[in-house]
């Protein structure tokens, strides 16, 4: 083989091998924009669990003031609402993050229904003592998720796959609630 070819061969293999890297390099940036986009979605969804179970508390430590109350549910249900949206696996965000199906379940407006009632009676002043136990099961249960996301030691900065096994324990504790789906 002459040199002209040894360094036509070599040229080539050299440019493949650049391109190669490179399309390597932009695999590896797809794939970390992807594994950010899912830890950001879970991460907010912790965050909204924790601002949920917040204002669910502030109503109960507020019944007696009816604007606070209101005010505390109507906050609580827009958290649950917008939970709900995210954790969707049949949308754009939540097909991707692929959250387990009951996190959905549990954020749904059936199951989160003592919530709306609770409000509706509080706003036209009725009382509903059955209604008040349902909103206590319900925050509850919304602690227990809580505390097993565990926001600052099992959500913030942790891996995906640690992400993941956390979303998979909430899942777990989901199953044993007593929803109305």
């Amino acid at each position: 083989m002459s040199i002209s070819k040894r360094k036509l061969i070599i040229s080539i293999s050299f440019g493949l091998n650049i391109i190669f890297i490179a399309c390597l390099f932009f695999l590896y940036q797809l794939y970390q924009e992807n594994t950010d986009m899912k830890k950001g979605v879970i991460l907010q969804y912790a965050i909204q669990q924790n601002e949920v179970l917040l204002d669910l508390e502030t109503a109960l430590n507020h019944e007696d003031d009816k604007v606070d109350y209101v005010n505390s549910l109507v906050g609580a249900y827009a958290n649950i609402y917008h939970n709900f949206n995210v954790t969707k696996n049949y949308n754009s965000v939540g097909e991707k993050v692929n959250f387990p199906e009951n996190i959905n379940i549990f954020n749904n407006p059936k199951s989160s229904s003592p919530v709306v009632y609770s409000l509706d009676n509080r706003v036209t002043d009725e009382f509903n003592d059955e209604m008040n136990q349902k909103l206590k099961q319900y925050i509850s249960y919304v602690s227990q998720v809580v505390k097993t996301l565990d926001f600052q030691n099992k959500i913030k900065g942790k891996s995906l796959s640690e992400q993941y096994k956390t979303l998979n324990e909430v899942s777990v504790l989901i199953d044993g609630f007593n929803l109305e789906k």
